[in-house]
């Protein structure tokens, strides 16, 4: 018989929580069309729920369309100019961006009046990093890679301050910050932006995959957070298994005498990690 053991941080995170509240809440009070800017989270079983419920998603591209609308901003942030441009055409504005994502917004804004160049350790194609990255408005890049690092073009005498992604990978982050701060000794500032839902759960995934015989990591493939879980796990079992709904569980190959490690991303509800574990029990 399979032992399961659940992560206790597996699940919604603040800000997650917080976004969809908000979303429901809206679509609740509010008539006429609700729009978001993007996925309001990474989870295609809760984006359908709140579709079926009167949310309509729109990209980026169609902003200059929405005038005198409710318009949702999305829990990982928007760029600094879009927001601008909702408010110019007289859009009613539910901000669901995290409070953690709006932290980093400030920082960049403060840190680029003091003409500081910023480094953001991140993934330049995600949501959240294009928007962090809109409110500085030169001087500022995106590190993902050690060659990310070696091309970096800093004038010699400006003061550097590395930020990160909420849901940056905390090994490779401080990897990176190693090879940053041996680059440019004395002169730069590191200040920790990776949240603490991020910390405790990475801490976690690692933990707990160094003592199970596989891991099962419940998430959408297109979630930062999920995909850094995955990625912690699997350095440490190589039976690591990332799915998004109950349906991939046929794709597992587990053992009835294992006993098997399942964590969670943040914009995962507890009622599909609850519907997979159940269902492994059963399979399994």
């Amino acid at each position: 018989m399979i032992d399961i053991k659940i992560g206790k941080f597996a699940g919604f995170c603040f800000g997650v929580k917080r976004a969809i509240e908000l979303v429901d809440e809206t679509l609740d009070n509010e008539t006429g069309k609700i729009y978001s800017i993007g996925p309001v989270i990474h989870n295609e079983k809760v984006l359908e729920r709140l579709e079926k419920k009167g949310l309509k998603i729109v990209d980026k591209s169609e902003v200059d369309k929405l005038k005198d609308s409710v318009v949702i901003i999305r829990s990982h942030g928007i760029e600094r100019d879009i927001y601008q441009k909702l408010v110019q055409n007289n859009n009613k504005i539910v901000d669901c961006t995290c409070p953690f994502v709006k932290k980093i917004h400030n920082l960049v804004e403060k840190y680029a009046k003091e003409g500081k160049y910023i480094v953001v350790i991140g993934d330049r194609e995600h949501a959240e990093v294009k928007a962090i990255i809109s409110y500085a408005n030169n001087d500022i890049s995106v590190v993902g890679s050690e060659e990310d690092i070696n091309g970096l073009k800093i004038p010699e005498n400006q003061e550097i301050v590395v930020l990160f992604q909420t849901t940056s990978n905390i090994e490779k982050s401080k990897k990176y910050v190693d090879i940053l701060t041996n680059l440019f000794y004395n002169k730069c500032l590191v200040v920790n932006t990776i949240c603490n839902a991020t910390i405790d759960r990475q801490k976690e995934v690692d933990e707990l995959s160094k003592n199970v015989n596989s891991m099962i990591i419940i998430g959408s493939n297109n979630s930062s957070n999920t995909r850094k879980l995955y990625e912690v796990a699997k350095n440490n079992c190589d039976n690591t298994y990332l799915i998004n709904d109950v349906s991939e569980l046929t794709k597992i190959n587990i053992n009835n005498d294992q006993v098997i490690g399942v964590s969670a991303g943040a914009s995962t509800p507890d009622d599909l990690i609850e519907e997979i574990v159940t269902n492994a029990r059963t399979k399994f």
